[in-house]
């Protein structure tokens, strides 16, 4: 058999915190969203690309980053993917003794004297001592289903080294609710490199008390309460692979001026984009009113509902010999196409190579069908206001160090790429 590419068959999942995606050959990509009510599935193949002689070769990129954050006094330090897809915090609990959750760092309140047990979601200030009743949170993550308490407890997100010579000393900081699970199965948490997913949502599902951004940004001031993103273009796995950077952004992680678009929908970070674009004219996609697109560090891939991929697979020229020269991927987003050349969405390989692109079902009226995840947060250093509810895009530098220390009053949290 000849080494070839499909595109990705999802799990499906009604309401699924952690998609689990999964190519059709040895690789696989992961989408981390808690909460977030995305169906998606596979529509039958658009073709094995397969590859021969296929000239162009790339380092197989990342599909999953993560960074890290403090928890509690003293300070104890978890491995975490921000999500700007979903709004709260997540980690396991040292009650968990679960051997998944043992292979992880684990949030032991009882060793934080700023901690305090919170019984239920609807009273999210109100301490309990051990001996009172309280409700249990049950999610479901990658399709099973886990069970945790609600803790409040001081969060902290930049602090440390950046580099071996550079220890950052300022820090954002807030007090916030979040889950501590109690359980976790091992498969597939065992084998998963972070601890937990720290939403970055405008909202959160139980009470804003649970919403971690908010506690970070809502004191500061308009101007510093934004916070951007910066993944390597080249998407390599390993320490350094990007930056999320609170309380501004970097103007040499960027090659063009920001460039701004208002949010859509209230307390989400969705975009409307007017149109998607190939070879730089419009593909009639999106209708008169437009697509909504949710910006989402969480996603690896591009995502879109299935007869919108099938016509874009054929309209950009995607063959089944992984030859030619596929066209550019565009989307207009405020008046400017933001466009992806066919090494932005599809990677090259040995084996063959791999459309970054999935299908996506089961779009609701007020939910985005369009997923912007890594293949376009690669290309386009962005940029979360909070306060102005706007998101900006530019081209991102290549080859840019995520090392050198942040100007003042914005603080840096390097962030490592894997591939799953």
């Amino acid at each position: 058999l000849k080494p070839s590419l499909r595109v990705p068959e999802l799990i499906i999942a009604a309401k699924m915190p952690l998609l689990l995606l999964l190519f059709l050959g040895t690789a696989s990509a992961a989408v981390v969203g808690p909460y977030r009510a995305l169906r998606a599935a596979h529509h039958g193949p658009i073709g094995l690309l397969e590859a021969n002689d296929v000239p162009r070769r790339s380092a197989p990129v990342a599909t999953q980053y993560y960074g890290t954050i403090q928890v509690g006094q003293p300070p104890q330090e978890f491995r975490v993917v921000f999500d700007t897809g979903s709004g709260q915090l997540i980690l396991p609990s040292s009650k968990c003794g679960d051997s998944a959750c043992e292979e992880h760092r684990r949030f032991a309140s009882e060793k934080s004297t700023s901690a305090a047990q919170i019984g239920w979601a609807d009273e999210p200030t109100k301490a309990i001592s051990d001996s009172e009743d309280r409700d249990t949170k049950t999610l479901s993550l990658f399709g099973s289903d886990v069970s945790g308490e609600f803790v409040r407890d001081r969060v902290c997100v930049g602090t440390g080294y950046l580099s071996a010579s550079h220890l950052q000393k300022g820090a954002f900081c807030g007090l916030a609710d979040f889950v501590v699970l109690t359980e976790e199965s091992e498969e597939p948490f065992g084998a998963l490199a972070f601890d937990g997913v720290l939403g970055l949502a405008t909202n959160s599902p139980d009470s804003v008390e649970f919403n971690v951004l908010h506690a970070l940004l809502a004191d500061k001031a308009p101007a510093a309460s934004i916070f951007s993103f910066y993944l390597n273009p080249a998407g390599a796995a390993g320490p350094g692979a990007g930056e999320l950077l609170l309380g501004g952004y970097r103007q040499d992680l960027m090659v063009s001026e920001l460039h701004w678009a208002p949010v859509a929908t209230n307390d989400t970070w969705q975009v409307l984009v007017q149109d998607l674009t190939i070879n730089g004219k419009p593909a009639g996609v999106c209708g008169k009113a437009g697509c909504l697109a949710a910006v989402d560090t969480g996603a690896s891939l591009l995502m879109t509902p299935g007869n919108v991929l099938w016509s874009l697979v054929s309209k950009l020229g995607v063959n089944d010999e992984c030859s030619g020269n596929p066209a550019p991927l565009g989307f207009m987003i405020a008046g400017k196409n933001m466009e992806l050349a066919s090494d932005d969405y599809i990677e090259h390989g040995s084996d063959g190579c791999r459309l970054m692109m999935a299908s996506l079902t089961q779009v609701g009226k007020d939910s985005a069908s369009i997923v912007l995840g890594y293949p376009f947060l690669r290309k386009f250093y962005t940029v979360f206001d909070y306060k102005r509810k706007q998101v900006g895009f530019a081209s991102a530098a290549h080859g840019a160090s995520v090392e050198k220390p942040p100007v003042a009053g914005t603080v840096s949290v390097p962030l490592t790429g894997l591939r799953t």
